[in-house]
């Protein structure tokens, strides 16, 4: 009989899916343990066990745990990256030659992450991730997204800039901040894994409908950006 393997806390590891390559099966282990117990707890060990593989396996694919969560991080986030810029740049064509409207640059924020952050179950992984990182930021997280997240940020800074130019630019870091913020708290709180806001509103939110949230998420950020401006200092300062 097969010794069986156990993970954190003497649970056994259940090993994802056993497939010809030994890189694909550490990412899937890797994904599943990062999310259920966090980057600073998640051990190699942990990993190695869920993706049947020596220990060793970590450093001649990846070279180090850090650099192993790089790679989670870049597969999670990367077609939800290209599709925030992607939306951002049809409806920023779509406009020409004239400033996208501001509902528009709303709607290229906030649709694909609602969208891209479900899986194939409903749940909201990604999104567990990203506040992961926020509440615990780790140089190699912070690193990444310097690297891989920030310039779409300022893409995004720059339509709502074109898109409201009597705004000081110092108001649209804040109120992009606030959007994000406000997203974030939706996703969480529609995840399956606790369906709060559903739960709370005794089911007059469907949290299962992503176009209900997008529909009311947008309203809430247009309104947030629209605004009266929060200071008197000169734009140009």
């Amino acid at each position: 009989m097969a010794k069986k393997a156990y993970g954190a806390a003497g649970v056994e590891a259940t090993p994802v899916a056993r497939g010809d390559d030994p890189r694909e099966r550490i990412i899937t282990a890797a994904k599943e343990v990062f999310i259920e117990q966090g980057f600073d707890l998640a051990t190699v060990r942990e990993i190695t066990l869920r993706a049947d593989v020596n220990v060793a396996a970590i450093n001649y694919y990846f070279g180090s745990k850090e650099d192993l969560i790089s790679e989670v991080l870049n597969l999670m986030m990367e077609p939800y990256t290209h599709a925030r810029i992607t939306a951002l740049e049809k409806c920023e064509a779509g406009a020409l030659p004239g400033t996208a409207p501001l509902e528009d640059v709303v709607n290229a924020l906030v649709r694909p992450m609602v969208q891209f952050s479900r899986d194939a179950a409903g749940a909201r992984p990604l999104t567990r991730l990203i506040l992961q990182i926020r509440s615990r930021p780790r140089e190699s997280t912070t690193r990444f997204f310097i690297k891989r997240v920030d310039p779409a940020v300022f893409r995004f800074i720059d339509a709502f800039e074109r898109a409201l130019p009597e705004l000081h630019r110092r108001d649209i870091f804040w109120r992009y901040n606030f959007s994000i913020g406000a997203i974030m708290q939706v996703l969480i709180d529609s995840d399956p894994a606790s369906y709060r806001l559903k739960k709370l509103s005794g089911d007059l939110c469907d949290t299962d409908n992503d176009e209900q949230i997008i529909n009311q998420l947008s309203a809430f950020v247009c309104a947030g950006f629209r605004a009266p401006p929060t200071a008197s200092w000169p734009k140009d300062l």
